[in-house]
């Protein structure tokens, strides 16, 4: 963002010197770019000419930070506004390949990071259900299995979040995780935290590591069909997850293009 100049012109003399210095304060503006309305409202949603919302393609973020408008686990906090030591336990960053920004999670430990959908007006999953996002799983962590505790480790974890269920005398997010699994087939299905967390494996193995995979699901049918019940219109957040540490194993997987679409879009 531009920081705001004052010039203060004395003894102007002549209409030529005034002409001068206008042009010359004409070149200086045009030599700066103006801001690009991503940068002015970095993490914000985009409507798209046919109905899409475009939740975040990175394309605002710079390379090699934390991506801009996603938060901790639980919403508190933007990533980059904690302190550099924090943001170096997040293993997420943004790269940049053929002209094209993405996040990379590359480590082991386990860290969501949380992109608030609560807070977005314009966000309506009853109108645009469908939940597309790109994935490039590189490493997979070694014989993880996501219906096992000690090796509850995935390569590509996506998470929407929605209302507070409740478990014992806690509450608990409901959610549905699409997981990209080490060995478990895809189209399997789990439920953890006493039913508030359903996990539905939407890709297995190693066959397209190193591609770009685009995958969609009608959430608000995703919803109905897990929970037996209309899902509210607006989700709490998405949540994104890779982590190696149950298997002791290294994961490096690539995120982007998180879009809500209309069907048929």
């Amino acid at each position: 963002m531009r920081a705001n100049s004052t010039i203060t012109v004395h003894n102007i003399r002549t209409p030529i010197h005034t002409m001068r210095i206008l042009l010359c304060l004409l070149a200086v503006l045009l030599a700066v770019p103006p801001e690009t309305s991503a940068q002015k409202q970095a993490g914000a949603p985009e409507r798209l000419a046919d109905g899409s919302l475009l939740l975040d393609d990175f394309e605002s973020d710079p390379v090699g930070g934390l991506p801009v408008g996603w938060f901790d686990r639980d919403g508190n906090r933007e990533l980059v506004n904690y302190d550099s030591n924090v943001q170096e336990e997040y293993k997420y960053r943004i790269m940049e390949e053929e002209g094209n920004r993405f996040l990379r999670y590359e480590g082991m430990h386990a860290k969501h990071i949380n992109y608030p959908l609560a807070n977005k007006e314009m966000v309506n999953i009853h109108e645009t259900p469908v939940l597309s996002w790109r994935v490039r799983a590189h490493e997979l962590p070694d014989n993880a299995d996501e219906d096992v505790s000690d090796r509850n480790d995935s390569v590509v974890s996506v998470y929407v979040v929605f209302e507070f269920g409740h478990v014992l005398f806690r509450k608990v997010p409901k959610s549905i995780r699409y997981s990209w699994s080490t060995t478990r087939e895809t189209g399997s299905q789990f439920s953890k935290l006493f039913g508030n967390q359903k996990i539905l494996v939407i890709e297995s193995g190693e066959a397209r590591t190193g591609e770009w995979v685009t995958f969609e699901r009608n959430i608000y049918e995703d919803y109905r069909e897990l929970f037996g019940e209309t899902p509210p219109k607006q989700p709490l957040a998405i949540l994104v997850l890779s982590d190696g540490d149950s298997t002791g194993s290294h994961v490096m997987a690539d995120y982007d293009d998180f879009i809500l679409k209309p069907v048929g879009n």
